[in-house]
């Protein structure tokens, strides 16, 4: 096979310029940087010396993201796979929701205050839901910064607001079997003391199975600690995460001089990804420097040929991940928009 290495980059277009800005607009509101810092400083406050994220990176057993039997289907990337029937990081991931970044954070927590193989046993960090001024609460580990508001005199502030959020995103995970809450819908205080599960979900095990670090023997992949450390996490979307999990897990894919390639097929039908999410996601990634991309026998006019094997390699680029996410980010996404 001969590769024809031709550099397709492009201004955007009018359509992806009006994306770009208001994605920009989002990450420029005030306060922004000194939340992220203080979400940071926040869950940092739980490592300890067992934990194994800062030298190890995230580690994630591969059912996460990669379903070992295909989704039923024709694999031609007509239509994305229901939703219930994806692995269960794009299962839980949406454009407006938090709980594949609320998911990822309880793992990163937990990964930076137990050692490997530990039980999760998050009661015992009694991390209420909304915390307050004195004591910690998810609401201040999940990227979000909304305002103090008065409708019709009621009042809301931007803590219960983002406790909200935590419900929400904890709603989903409860329905795709990556938490287990006491409370029943409806009571008063029912996401109090949730219990983490096994992210590879209840059909890896066939019975759901309290969170544990896993250990280096398990099946499992890493992602950079500084996806967690440096606050890429929580400015990415979540199409660029599960991008970035599938580049990382790598299951599926075969290896071209250090790179991966996957077959459209397998990323649709064992990641659950779709053609036109990855298309913008990859791009994007390549741009904040967080993949490194190569694209092999285009046509001239840049559409790709009809064959698995002439699909774009990709591979993560642990160094991009060792940078501040906020600034870096806006930097590439401004840097687009000059052109």
């Amino acid at each position: 096979m001969v590769e024809i290495l031709i550099d397709w980059t492009r201004a955007p277009s009018t359509k992806e310029r009006e994306q770009l800005q208001r994605r920009l607009l989002r990450l420029q509101v005030p306060g922004l940087p000194a939340h992220l810092q203080a979400l940071n400083e926040k869950l940092l406050g739980y490592e300890r010396s067992v934990g194994k994220l800062r030298t190890a990176g995230l580690r994630l057993r591969r059912p996460f993201v990669y379903l070992g039997a295909p989704i039923d289907g024709d694999g031609s990337d007509r239509k994305a796979p229901p939703r219930e029937l994806r692995p269960p990081a794009t299962r839980i991931s949406s454009g407006l929701g938090s709980a594949l970044r609320l998911e990822l954070t309880v793992l990163a927590l937990l990964q930076l205050h137990r050692k490997p193989g530990t039980r999760a046993q998050l009661a015992d960090l009694e991390i209420p839901v909304a915390g307050d001024s004195q004591h910690t609460g998810w609401a201040d580990l999940v990227a979000a910064l909304p305002t103090d508001s008065n409708v019709g005199g009621i009042y809301h502030n931007a803590r219960d607001k983002r406790a909200r959020t935590v419900r929400k995103a904890l709603e989903r995970l409860e329905a795709a079997g990556l938490v287990d809450v006491p409370g029943k819908p409806g009571e008063r205080n029912r996401f109090e003391n949730f219990v983490p599960l096994n992210e590879a979900g209840v059909e890896a095990d066939g019975e759901r199975v309290e969170y544990a670090t896993p250990k280096t023997s398990a099946a499992a992949f890493t992602m950079p600690p500084g996806f967690i450390l440096n606050g890429w996490l929580h400015v990415l979307e979540d199409s660029e995460i599960a991008v970035l999990l599938m580049a990382a897990c790598g299951a599926g894919a075969w290896n071209d001089e250090g790179l991966l390639a996957f077959p459209g097929a397998v990323r649709l039908r064992h990641y659950g990804i779709h053609r036109d999410p990855y298309s913008t996601a990859r791009k994007a990634l390549e741009w904040f420097g967080l993949l490194d991309v190569k694209e092999i026998n285009r046509h001239c006019d840049g559409r790709a040929q009809d064959d698995d094997r002439y699909v774009h390699r990709i591979g993560v680029r642990t160094a991009g991940f060792e940078t501040l996410a906020l600034p870096a980010i806006q930097a590439a996404i401004q840097q687009q928009l000059d052109r």
